[in-house]
């Protein structure tokens, strides 16, 4: 777990608090995760989670030698542990549940954006807007935090994609790449400027509906959510506009949209 810890550049302090734990009870638990679910982590603590998590990394690990996946791949798409780490202001991992894709060998992130294995049980999605039916399989397409989300590595990513699951995953069969994001909305056109790189991301996608829920672009575009709109910081262009939007009656959402298999 040391070693895979100092790979993603993880901090010193959190490193030395893994070192601390009880690795046969940290082993134990991160078996059962991996056979019977990620509940068993909801009553530990936040280096706990961390190790586990690591654990279980270095475990799927052998699913990607066995497939011959690209080490390149592997810790591509483990950085997320970092960057979960430090939305938790360093104290160790908090959103367990998000990892757990990583480390079951669903997700995989190649280049830009992330792409999972996923089949499609969300009762909440108004199917009759949608080309797919419940239970389809599909890909599900998330944009991890931290970089430029430029158009071109965009298209770089979904061609990647279709490369990888063609040569390691070839009996998985899918139509659709799936996305539900904020960064989808349909209402983003009425604050944000038209050649900025989420509309242009937003472009790559065919539209099925918007819904105004504002839970996750408040806390992408603003960190958290302000009882009083005047409140909310402007230390970006975006947070500006999509302040002075929600001063005026503006709604922020989530856009739920798709992509055609083989488009790019």
């Amino acid at each position: 777990m040391i070693e895979l810890a100092k790979k993603l550049n993880l901090s010193e302090k959190l490193i030395n608090e893994i070192e601390m734990l009880d690795k046969e009870k940290i082993s134990a638990v991160a078996e059962k995760c991996l056979e019977k679910g990620f509940s068993a982590l909801k009553k530990k603590n936040y280096i706990e989670r961390l190790a586990v998590i690591l654990f279980c990394a270095l475990k799927v690990k052998e699913k990607y030698n066995k497939a011959g996946i690209p080490d390149g791949i592997y810790y591509d798409t483990m950085s997320d542990i970092k960057i979960w780490c430090d939305n938790n202001n360093g104290r160790g991992l908090k959103n367990y549940g998000w990892l757990s894709n990583h480390v079951s060998f669903e997700l995989f992130r190649l280049g830009r954006l992330q792409f999972q294995i996923y089949e499609c049980k969300n009762k909440a999605l108004l199917y009759n807007r949608l080309p797919f039916d419940y239970g389809e399989k599909l890909i599900y397409v998330h944009i991890p935090q931290g970089e430029k989300l430029s158009y071109d590595e965009c298209v770089k990513s979904f061609q990647t994609a279709e490369k990888f699951f063609s040569e390691y995953f070839p009996d998985y069969n899918y139509r659709y790449y799936f996305c539900e994001s904020w960064l989808l909305y349909e209402g983003n056109r009425d604050f944000m400027k038209a050649d900025s790189n989420i509309l242009k991301f937003s472009s790559m996608f065919n539209h099925a509906y918007s819904v105004k829920i504002d839970e996750q672009a408040i806390e992408r575009i603003f960190g958290k959510r302000q009882l009083l709109k005047k409140n909310y910081p402007e230390n970006t262009s975006l947070q500006k506009s999509a302040k002075a939007y929600m001063q005026k009656g503006g709604r922020l959402g989530v856009g739920i949209a798709y992509i055609e298999k083989g488009r790019f």
